[in-house]
């Protein structure tokens, strides 16, 4: 039985929210008026690629999609409740927007750079909350 993750509330609400099919995570983007490029997150003070304020600009929802560019097994937490060995990687989610993340795939060897990616909703073990992990895009391969 799957988890409803709908009554739960994202970790990070600026960076996410819950996509429509109740499993998967949409971004939130800003859209610069002036240029139209997409600057991440949607809570940025000005434009990542024309420097332009973003106080009056309109934020956008994209697919949580992306490319594997890089990966790491980490040996030791970076943050409190990581658990060790855990695999991040840096995934570009939009034109000239990378993002750090974390991989919920059992074993790297199943990752390559360039493999498409998705992010998903994973309920934390604190309750009512649920994080960002990547998963490569054929579920095939993930946990």
């Amino acid at each position: 039985m799957t988890q409803d993750l709908t009554a739960m509330r994202p970790r990070h609400p600026s960076l996410y929210r819950l996509a429509s099919d109740g499993r998967s995570l949409d971004f939130l983007f800003v859209q610069c008026p002036h240029c139209k490029g997409l600057s991440f997150p949607a809570n940025v003070p000005g434009c990542s690629h024309c420097g332009a304020p973003l106080d009056k600009a309109e934020q956008v929802a994209l697919a949580g999609d992306g490319a594997l560019l890089e990966y790491v097994t980490l040996h030791v937490p970076l943050a409190p409740g990581m658990p060790a060995p855990s695999i991040a990687g840096d995934i570009r989610i939009a034109d000239q927007v990378v993002e750090e993340g974390v991989i919920a795939v059992a074993d790297e060897s199943v990752l390559r750079p360039g493999m498409a990616m998705k992010a998903v909703a994973m309920p934390l073990d604190s309750g009512g909350i649920f994080d960002c992990r990547f998963v490569p895009a054929n579920a095939e391969a993930a946990q």
